[in-house]
């Protein structure tokens, strides 16, 4: 009787521990989303993206890459999701589920340093040096058969503007605006025209996670609702804007 005793005593403690290690696993669920490196438009989406999948119950990492690599890093299931693509990237990228509900709202503009040229159209375009972030899908499509010069992120596309290697860059109004903040302040560097493109950005997951999409949208679609994304992106752009100190004042050498 005392060794069954103790036995059953073992058997209960054992099993005690095992859902233990199961509610702990289950509330210690991990992702990995890739993000384009050195381009603060994914630096503020990711902030919404991270806070959707804490509601849900995960932890999420980001791994940063040049802008084509880390979407055919999510289309390929090397990791679970994007931060933040166009609509209808998942018809040239069919590994990539979208979650319905915008995450960040842009604005695709023109910078220069001596163009004065009324740009209000990519037409307008025809004729100059163009610079677009290579893997940035609506300026990749906006440029199409003017044989832009493709940077590998913001510093470099400024750099590139700012040497006079190109005329214009084609970015977002936001993340140019910090880059100058940050890397580019007299230089010169400004907008002309009208926006080229207005568009939100959407979260894309790997096909592989498809059952993550319903509860991501009620949860995002809460969020939008209660105007959390908006203070989030809010917040993001106004730390980066005057946290001149997270990059260096020269910016980084990039391959010619």
């Amino acid at each position: 009787m005392i060794v069954g005793s103790y036995f059953l005593v073992i058997i209960l403690f054992l099993s005690i521990i095992s859902v233990a290690s199961m509610v702990c696993a289950e509330g210690n669920k991990s992702i990995v989303i890739t993000a384009i490196q050195n381009e603060q438009t994914h630096a503020m989406a990711k902030e919404v993206v991270r806070e959707a999948y804490l509601k849900i119950g995960y932890n999420v990492r980001f791994d940063f890459f040049p802008g084509k690599r880390s979407l055919e890093m999510a289309n390929e299931g090397e990791s679970d999701g994007d931060v933040a693509r166009i609509e209808g990237t998942e018809k040239k990228f069919p590994g990539l589920v979208p979650i319905p509900i915008p995450v960040i709202w842009f604005d695709g503009v023109v910078f220069t340093k001596n163009i004065v040229k009324k740009i209000n159209d990519w037409k307008d375009l025809n004729g100059l040096r163009i610079g677009i972030i290579r893997g940035i899908r609506y300026s990749e499509i906006g440029t199409k058969g003017f044989s832009p010069l493709f940077a590998e992120d913001m510093t470099h596309l400024f750099k590139l503007l700012d040497e006079g290697r190109i005329q214009v860059a084609i970015a977002v109004l936001k993340t140019g605006k910090i880059e100058i903040k940050q890397s580019f302040q007299n230089s010169g560097i400004h907008v002309i025209g009208k926006p080229l493109f207005s568009a939100p950005l959407y979260h894309f997951v790997h096909k592989k996670n498809r059952h993550l999409v319903s509860k991501l949208t009620d949860i995002l679609q809460q969020m939008e609702q209660q105007g959390e994304i908006k203070k989030i992106i809010e917040s993001e752009f106004e730390t980066l804007l005057n946290n001149t100190f997270l990059k260096s004042a020269s910016p980084p050498k990039h391959k010619q």
